[in-house]
């Protein structure tokens, strides 16, 4: 459960971060939200995943902008403090139809979490389309 959650945060926060910033709302004060730097079309933005779903969207950080992930592949690693052996999980995904103009985004290796049990990273990319949809 815990290794879905990570993968659908950091997907998400992979799909928004190819929007460009507009004035919108920030929804990074949400209970379990997950902060993603991610760099799409040569662009590094900043994006916070809620949901806990497969496909949950991220939104953009200073925007009104939603990333809808539609396929991912991201390793997640967890380091137990003190040393011990990491336990890494792959996660993929894609949704079956085959969609036009999508945006690929890459999550540099990063640390979601450090504290008293271990380090957790992620990394990996994610495509999918921003909101409103430009047809």
């Amino acid at each position: 459960m815990f290794r879905r959650f990570v993968c659908v945060t950091l997907l998400s926060a992979f799909l928004v971060a190819t929007s460009v910033p507009a004035a919108g709302a920030d929804p990074s004060g949400a209970k379990n939200a997950t902060t993603i730097q991610a760099t799409c079309n040569g662009q590094t933005v900043m994006v916070v995943v809620n949901g806990n779903g497969t496909y949950s969207p991220a939104h953009v950080i200073g925007s009104t902008k939603v990333f809808v992930p539609t396929a991912f592949n991201l390793t997640f690693t967890f380091t137990p403090a003190g040393g011990g052996t990491p336990r890494v999980d792959t996660e993929t995904a894609h949704k079956a139809a085959p969609l036009q103009n999508l945006t690929t985004c890459t999550i540099p290796l990063q640390t979601l979490f450090s504290g008293p049990q271990g380090t957790a990273t992620l990394q990996g990319t994610v495509a999918g389309f921003f909101t409103p949809r430009k047809h």
